[in-house]
């Protein structure tokens, strides 16, 4: 928290203004406790966070099996593709919260973070997933256990495959979700096969294990 954040981002803010909303998707899967009790993380990175589901999920998880896990969420809180493309779509365009034309949803994922008492494991990173993982190689951080949901399109998906698979320590883990999503699967497939990695799967995620 401190390398990333001189003042505390929870410090001082009134999370009782907005109620717990976290509705988000693919959050309640068995595959989180599944690998957070294989890996047994100190670090876990999720790119691409929203609402903060599945990071509370994780540190949840993490904190019933007694681990000290600490989550670093990054997300730009902006929205992909799909938030932008229809304006009746409540559960994406109306659920950026638009704020004279700017989205507010961090707002929403500090408050819900708050609401679950977990300020202590989950630190908020709000910057594009490139940038964020620069910043981890400036450091030389690695992540035990790294979850990757964040664009669907193929190219940001490669790029966030390529990035984040440096990241992600020896013996680790990197995974995501929406292996449906032809941009995901595609990108998945091919990143695996020039790493000659075989793709497994954890109850509904895509799981890619470094030094197996």
């Amino acid at each position: 928290m401190r390398m990333l954040h001189k003042a505390n981002p929870y410090e001082g803010f009134d999370f009782r203004s907005l109620p717990f909303d976290a509705h988000g998707w693919g959050q309640q899967s068995a595959a989180f406790s599944e690998l957070i009790s294989q890996a047994k993380p100190r670090l876990i990175v999720e790119v691409g966070t929203w609402k903060g589901a599945s990071a509370l999920e994780m540190a949840t998880a993490a904190r019933d099996l007694g681990f000290p896990t600490q989550i670093v969420c990054i997300d730009t809180w902006l929205g992909a593709l799909e938030f932008w493309t229809d304006q009746a779509d409540p559960e994406r365009y109306l659920s950026l919260q638009l704020r004279h034309g700017y989205p507010t949803v961090y707002y929403q994922f500090l408050a819900n973070v708050c609401h679950q008492g977990l300020q202590g494991r989950i630190i908020p990173f709000p910057q594009t997933a490139s940038v964020a993982a620069l910043w981890f190689r400036y450091y030389g951080i690695t992540a035990d256990l790294i979850y990757l949901d964040a664009s669907h399109e193929e190219e940001d998906v490669y790029q966030d495959l390529c990035n984040y698979w440096e990241i992600v320590a020896d013996n680790g883990i990197l995974f995501g979700d929406d292996y449906a999503w032809d941009g995901v699967r595609l990108a998945v497939t091919r990143f695996a096969k020039e790493e000659k990695k075989q793709v497994a799967f954890v109850a509904d995620k895509w799981v890619l294990r470094k030094g197996s």
